[in-house]
C-alpha cells in the first residue's frame, strides 16, 4: 500500500474488491486514523451533536451546474488540465454527458476583492432510471500544498463520515452521507505519477459499494 498506513483505534474497517468483482465493506462506528503520505485523516467518535448536512440538490440541479460557466470538451480539458485527466472504464450506469467547465471566483485580500480567478474542473454524469451519479474532477490545491510542504498535517472529520482506501490503488477517500437523503458523496484524493493531487467528488444515490466501484474505474488517460 504505497504511502498509506492504516491505524484503527476502536474500529475495524476492511475493503476488499476487484474492479470487476464485489466490494465488501465491514465497518463499526468508531474513531479511525488514516495516514496518507504526510496527511493524517482522523474520523472522530460519533456524537449526537454532530449531524450530516442536508442536501436538496437533484440530478437536474447538477446537470445545470455542469453547464454553469464556460463549457469545453473533454478533449480540450485534457490539453489544459496540467495533469493527466482521469477517465472511467465502463460502469453499470451509462455515461450521459462529459464536459470541462471553467468557473470564476474572487479572492479577498486585506478586506478587498482581488482579481477574478478561473477554476477548471471536469464533469461526468451517469444515470439509469432512478439511479444517478455525478463525478467532478479537479486539481486539489489544498492537499497539494500539504504534500509539497512535507510536514505532517492532521485533518479531523465528524464521526458520521468514513475514510478508506480505493481498492487496487494508493488513493484515499472520505464518504459523507447527507441528512434525510439517500445521496452520498465520495471524495477521492489521487496522487498521480507526476506528484500532482487530483480530486474526484462522486455524488449520487448509489450504494457505498457502487460509489467505490465507480471511483476505482477512473484511470489516467496516459496509462
Amino acid at each position: 500500500m504505497m504511502g498509506m498506513n492504516l491505524r484503527s483505534v476502536y474500529a475495524t474497517f476492511f475493503l476488499t474488491a476487484a474492479l470487476s468483482g464485489p466490494v465488501t465493506i465491514y465497518a463499526e462506528e468508531a474513531s479511525q486514523n488514516v495516514i496518507w503520505h504526510n496527511l493524517e485523516i482522523t474520523i472522530k467518535k460519533p456524537s449526537e451533536t454532530e449531524k450530516p448536512d442536508a442536501l436538496t440538490s437533484t440530478l437536474e440541479d447538477y446537470q445545470r451546474m455542469s453547464k454553469g460557466g464556460k463549457v469545453i470538451t473533454t478533449e480540450e480539458t485534457q490539453k489544459v488540465f496540467e495533469a493527466p485527466l482521469y477517465r472511467p472504464a465502463p460502469f453499470r450506469l451509462p455515461l450521459l454527458s462529459s464536459n470541462g467547465l471553467y468557473t470564476q471566483y474572487f479572492t479577498l485580500k486585506d478586506g478587498k476583492m482581488g482579481a477574478p480567478v478561473l477554476k477548471l474542473n471536469h464533469w461526468d454524469i451517469y444515470q439509469k432510471e432512478g439511479e444517478w451519479a455525478v463525478v467532478i474532477q479537479d486539481r486539489d490545491t489544498y492537499t497539494q500544498a500539504i504534500l509539497d510542504n512535507k510536514t505532517r498535517v492532521r485533518d479531523e472529520y465528524p464521526g458520521y463520515m468514513k475514510v478508506m482506501q480505493i481498492p487496487g490503488s494508493d488513493n484515499v477517500a472520505t464518504l459523507t452521507p447527507f441528512q434525510n437523503s439517500e445521496i452520498q458523496r465520495l471524495t477521492v484524493h489521487i496522487l498521480d505519477p507526476q506528484g500532482k493531487v487530483i480530486r474526484l467528488q462522486i455524488i449520487g444515490n448509489l450504494s457505498d459499494q457502487d460509489l467505490i466501484r465507480l471511483a476505482a474505474a477512473y484511470k489516467p488517460l496516459s496509462s
